[in-house]
């Protein structure tokens, strides 16, 4: 795994320090350190700044220096008024600051920003480089799938080489290669989704793709082998309905809900190339439905939209991944 970066608490003040690092949470939180600091010194860097219109001219500073040291070598005692003079002398003498102790302290603190701008460089330069939890995450995920894919796939060509009558089993008809396809696919859909390459939407448009081609073959094989003839039908049907919907069309376009009138039915109707309404015999045709912000209006799998509160919200219906126009619905 390589050399682990350096704990809280233990120094790291230079870029080979980040530099030998692997630890993608110790870098991350030495970048918010460093830009803490960054960000401090700044501000004291602009309030030195503006001190200097006030600082205290050198000859001043040193009269009151000598002040002090006549009335600390006094050799009689001294009153109680030369001691209230000493203390007042004392604390002027350590708030008073001249224009170059200003500047000096102004110099000190820009070469500290310095080194933390160098020090932020390195790190920025490093993160990138350096895995963080949830991409290592992903890297095992990838690779253990990668295996997986390819211990299923070793195992059909094993089992093809011992087995004659496996064999065909396996490649007759291309039910074996449909299969290593099917496979590799769904693995490779599912590790999408863990790797975020894509999105909830986009995940469910590919799974419901290929679960109309796994119920497509099915139907086939079934239509072929003269059983099952309804739900042969009933798969050829929906076939025929994703072939030719082109659209989908929820009326009505707009709903007014209230405390005492709390629902409204709306109804979806798919629609050919033509914007004609398909004809659904066998009732196949049952599309999603979703409300955009449900803590106004929720609408169940029938198109019932229910009142929860003021507002509005879309309600939509989506079906072989594609979507209708938009209800809007305004809830007083």
């Amino acid at each position: 795994m390589g050399t682990e970066f350096p704990t809280r608490g233990q120094a790291l003040n230079t870029c080979t320090d980040v530099n030998k690092s692997q630890n993608f949470i110790a870098i991350a939180d030495k970048r918010a350190e460093v830009m803490a600091e960054s960000q401090q010194l700044r501000t004291q860097i602009s309030d030195l700044e503006k001190q200097i219109p006030n600082a205290i001219e050198e000859t001043e500073l040193a009269k009151l220096r000598k002040q002090l040291a006549d009335l600390e070598g006094k050799t009689t005692a001294r009153t109680p008024l030369e001691d209230q003079t000493m203390e007042n002398l004392q604390n002027r003498i350590k708030q008073a600051k001249t224009e170059k102790m200003i500047t000096d302290e102004i110099d000190k603190k820009k070469q500290l920003l310095d080194a933390d701008k160098n020090l932020l460089a390195c790190i920025l330069e490093r993160i990138p480089q350096v895995q963080s939890p949830d991409q290592q995450f992903r890297t095992y995920m990838s690779i253990s799938f990668a295996i997986l894919i390819g211990l299923v796939i070793l195992g059909f060509f094993i089992l093809a080489g011992f087995d004659e009558i496996m064999r065909r089993a396996i490649f007759s008809g291309e039910t074996g290669i449909q299969f290593l396809t099917l496979f590799s696919l769904v693995i490779a859909i599912i590790l999408f989704g863990i790797t975020s390459i894509l999105q909830d939407k986009e995940l469910s448009a590919l799974l419901g793709g290929l679960s109309g081609y796994i119920l497509g073959r099915t139907g086939q094989k079934l239509g072929a082998g003269g059983s099952s003839s309804g739900v042969g039908t009933g798969i050829a049907s929906l076939q025929k309905l994703i072939k030719d919907l082109k659209s989908i069309n929820v009326t009505p376009p707009t709903a007014a809900l209230s405390a005492s009138f709390k629902s409204q039915q709306l109804v979806a109707d798919p629609k050919d190339i033509n914007g004609a309404v398909i004809r659904d015999d066998d009732k196949v045709f049952t599309p999603t439905w979703e409300s955009s912000n449900p803590s106004v209006a929720t609408v169940d799998q029938a198109g019932l939209v229910s009142r929860v509160g003021a507002g509005t919200t879309d309600i939509t219906a989506t079906f072989a991944n594609i979507k209708s126009n938009a209800c809007t619905v305004t809830s007083t």
